[in-house]
């Protein structure tokens, strides 16, 4: 089961940041941030830290808190985990032009179609 720590780490990582960086977006020292991904602390980000972190990396408490997307039952929150790859092409499709995305996202459904995938 994914916990907390894992999913700060990922959505860190996935975010192309560093302890210093991501500490920094969300104003607490990178010595927190390096209590709260490690294993074998129990510290864990307050209130405040968590508000912070939902706001400045557009997740939910819920899913920060229990892995859990909107809707979606607590027994099937670690299997909907998004994965890493899909939180980098969400983050390449936000950076795109509206015409852009437009565009990947036809090739997109060329390539599901192509390949036979649902």
């Amino acid at each position: 089961m994914i916990g907390i720590k894992q999913r700060l780490k990922q959505l860190r990582q996935v975010n192309g940041l560093t302890m210093a960086e991501f500490s920094a977006r969300i104003h607490v020292s990178p010595g927190n941030v390096g209590d709260w991904e490690s294993e074998k602390r129990s510290s864990t980000p307050g209130t405040k830290a968590l508000i912070s972190i939902a706001e400045q990396f557009n997740v939910s408490l819920d899913w920060l808190l229990l892995g859990k997307q909107p809707g979606q039952p607590r027994q099937d929150a670690d299997s909907a985990f998004p994965s890493p790859a899909t939180y980098q092409l969400a983050a390449l499709l936000h950076s795109l032009s509206a015409a852009d995305a437009a565009l990947l996202m036809q090739v997109a459904r060329r390539i599901k179609s192509y390949i036979g995938e649902d």
